[in-house]
């Protein structure tokens, strides 16, 4: 009489794996697919293109695309480098093959996108080239909702995506704080869009040292001054992220060095709209941790931060002088509401009181940012170049009405999904409520920062979209893998 086979995790090389959320676990021999509903058309022995190694690659294309902006023999390609990452974006919607998980802001997303679209009909819409790239630039910044979400994530790809991003940023606030202390020896070339604003405006983005010595404002691994900052940002609530994380002592150190850099880089670069979007953020990080019941965690982030933050500053004034000191101090000399009208507030004001009301149905592509300033004709007087200072004045010209409504409803409903996963207490891994909290606290400051300039319009609008789809299938696919195999 035959023996009965044995079965379990790890014994006969196979898989356990559930086909849904909830449903039994079902084995599955070492080497086979896990089932289409789980890896969406991630097929084992698929590629490159069916790997979720794309996600961290993708970052690091993203990256170089910034560092080669910074070397001035490749100025004459300028365009075709920043076109390159959101045209990568666009191939990979097109050569991921799978069905994508349905993310809840997915449909708000896609209806954004048909209203855009249909502004091709415009007689508004400026020169071809332009109402097509811009048009091609919105769906390669929402694509990664699409094709991110096809590949089975699993939690080491998301925190490697998250460490690539958080030592970039981190090394992008590091090289500011040299650009500060060293004046002229780590200065990467000026942007060519900032020289054209004339030498008074160059001029004052410039201060003067404890030392006596003028400045720019660092800009990190960018070309444009103050752009340390957000390098800045993402070292500190991504650091934050995983010093809470983290059990490793090298790892909190490395995050608490990230938190004490980016900081120092954000109070020298003096963007204050960079600075209330962190301190939104890091509000909202403490508030779910207090509310979830993890005082500890709470009480870690407050003490870090807050030392950090005081100590920083203190350190900020000593080298940036009496320039740093009154620049910060004007976010006290009024109210909160007073400050933002005088910045930006009367933008936003304006976009409602004029130019909604005069582009109902939206002002055409190609008309605004910077696809217009590549592709556009400017000569046309029927259809004259726009501005857009902040986001909302920027959907109001891609779709009207229709257009503040469905794109922020998508952000507000990732920003609510987050909040459910980082209240949520049954997770697969203890760490992905946690990550849920740092990105609840990203979505609030992104969309916060909406406020202050076109952030959807921009390769931070694609790193959003990428985070945020990398968690949602990270977690998908967690749940339907049996824990010895995660």
């Amino acid at each position: 009489m035959r023996a009965p086979q044995l079965q379990g995790p790890g014994v006969l090389n196979r898989r356990f794996v559930r086909r849904a959320p909830g449903a039994a676990l079902e084995a599955v021999p070492e080497g086979a697919s896990p089932t289409a509903p789980v890896a969406r058309g991630a097929r084992m022995g698929g590629g490159l293109l069916a790997s979720s190694r794309l996600v961290p690659l993708f970052v690091c294309l993203l990256i170089c695309c910034q560092l080669a902006l910074l070397v001035e023999a490749i100025a004459p390609l300028r365009v075709a480098v920043r076109v390159l990452a959101f045209g990568v974006s666009l191939l990979l919607l097109a050569l991921v093959r799978g069905r994508s998980l349905k993310h809840p802001a997915l449909p708000f997303i896609l209806a954004a996108l048909g209203i855009t679209a249909l502004q091709l009909f415009n007689p508004g819409t400026g020169a071809p080239l332009a109402a097509l790239a811009q048009l091609g630039i919105q769906l390669a910044i929402a694509a990664p909702l699409l094709w991110v979400t096809r590949l089975a994530i699993d939690p080491k790809t998301f925190r490697r995506t998250l460490a690539l991003l958080f030592f970039f940023n981190t090394a992008s606030a590091g090289v500011g704080v040299l650009q500060v202390y060293f004046p002229g020896r780590f200065q990467p070339a000026l942007s060519a869009a900032v020289q054209g604003q004339g030498e008074g405006y160059v001029s004052s983005l410039k201060f003067e040292t404890s030392d006596g010595v003028r400045v720019f404002r660092p800009m990190g691994l960018t070309d444009i001054p103050g752009g340390a900052s957000t390098g800045g940002f993402y070292a500190v609530l991504l650091g934050g992220g995983f010093l809470l994380s983290s059990r490793r002592g090298l790892t909190r150190v490395l995050s608490v060095g990230g938190i004490l850099v980016g900081l120092f880089g954000i109070y020298l670069s003096q963007v204050r709209a960079t600075a209330v979007m962190l301190v939104v953020c890091l509000v909202a990080l403490a508030a779910v941790l207090l509310v979830s019941g993890r005082v500890g965690r709470f009480l870690a982030l407050l003490a870090v931060m807050g030392t950090a933050g005081v100590a920083t500053f203190g350190w900020a004034v000593a080298v940036g002088g009496d320039a740093v000191m009154s620049r910060w101090s004007t976010l006290f000399a009024a109210s909160p509401d007073e400050v933002y009208h005088r910045n930006r507030g009367y933008f936003l004001t304006g976009t409602f009181a004029d130019v909604l009301p005069e582009y109902p149905l939206g002002a055409g592509l190609g008309r605004y940012g910077m696809t217009n300033a590549y592709f556009g004709d400017n000569s046309d007087r029927e259809r004259p170049p726009l501005w857009a200072e902040i986001q909302w004045t920027a959907w109001v010209y891609d779709g009207g009405i229709l257009g503040v409504l469905f794109y922020p409803l998508g952000v507000l409903m990732s920003l609510l999904w987050a909040f459910q996963v980082a209240r949520s207490r049954d997770g697969p891994q203890d760490e992905f409520w946690l990550w849920g909290s740092v990105l609840f606290a990203y979505n609030l400051g992104a969309f916060a920062l909406t406020f202050s300039y076109p952030f959807f319009m921009s390769q931070t609008g694609m790193e959003f979209w990428l985070l945020n789809a990398a968690l949602f299938g990270a977690l998908a696919h967690a749940k339907t893998v049996h824990p010895h195999r995660r």
